[in-house]
């Protein structure tokens, strides 16, 4: 345990930006009705170079037996010399009902607004089927995704519509009483087009404080193979370092 605090104290300095996955990263079910959680941070620097970085996301869950719907996203705002240079927010919108154990239907929508990429726009609207390969009650969790979605999406002045597959593969484990990591990887391929397709990666690890309140590190990575513009990278990485509030 001292050794996972130790790597999060390494890991703060890296970054502010609070970031939120669709994934539930606790074992048990959320309760019967609402429930959710809150995430904040705050960076900057003074001297050489001025800015400040302040993010905020949150998870909101309803659950009615063997149904849940669920609201998740964050937003950033970057300021540099006291003028806000960038504002990227997420949100994400899902409905999942077991109609089997370990078999259950699922449909979202997302939305995906970021600056430093040009992206005033991407919206997915999806469904499918989700599989729950391995189950081990506060131990590991391992889940298969597959389906379809369309995107509609506006980038440096572009517009493009068109559908996509859609495979996820995610794993939660319980690593102490304390700490468990969840690891997820998403391949989103346009569906006439192969060589045109999205992969996102996420990896979080998550160190309860107290019952309600835990701190969060992780990365999450895009990997985009089709941009309009030269500038525009393939790659995007962030990286997570935030206070949690379960209520």
């Amino acid at each position: 345990m001292r050794r996972i605090i130790t790597l999060i104290s390494l890991c703060m300095p890296l970054s502010a930006l609070a970031l939120e996955t669709i994934e539930n990263d606790s074992f048990s079910l959320p309760p019967e009705g609402s429930s959710g959680h809150l995430e904040a941070a705050y960076g900057g620097s003074s001297g050489n170079t001025n800015y400040n970085d302040f993010t905020a996301g949150g998870r909101l869950d309803y659950r009615a037996d063997r149904t849940e719907m669920f609201i998740t996203g964050d937003g950033e705002k970057l300021k540099a010399d006291g003028s806000q240079v960038a504002y990227n927010s997420w949100l994400h919108a899902g409905f999942i009902d077991e109609y089997q154990r370990g078999l259950a239907a699922e449909a979202y929508l997302d939305h995906l607004q970021d600056d430093q990429r040009l992206l005033a726009n991407r919206t997915q609207l999806g469904g499918g089927v989700r599989l729950t390969l391995d189950h081990v009650q506060n131990l590991r969790n391992i889940d298969f995704g597959l389906g379809v979605v369309h995107e509609w999406q506006a980038q440096a002045g572009v517009d493009n519509d068109y559908w996509r597959g859609n495979t996820y593969l995610s794993y939660l484990r319980q690593l102490t009483p304390q700490a468990s990591l969840l690891l997820s990887v998403q391949y989103q391929p346009r569906t006439n087009d192969f060589g045109n397709y999205l992969i996102e990666d996420d990896a979080e690890l998550g160190v309860k404080l107290s019952p309600q309140l835990s701190l969060q590190v992780g990365l999450h990575h895009e990997y985009d193979s089709w941009v309009p513009l030269s500038i525009i990278k393939h790659n995007d990485t962030r990286y997570e370092t935030a206070l949690r509030l379960q209520f």
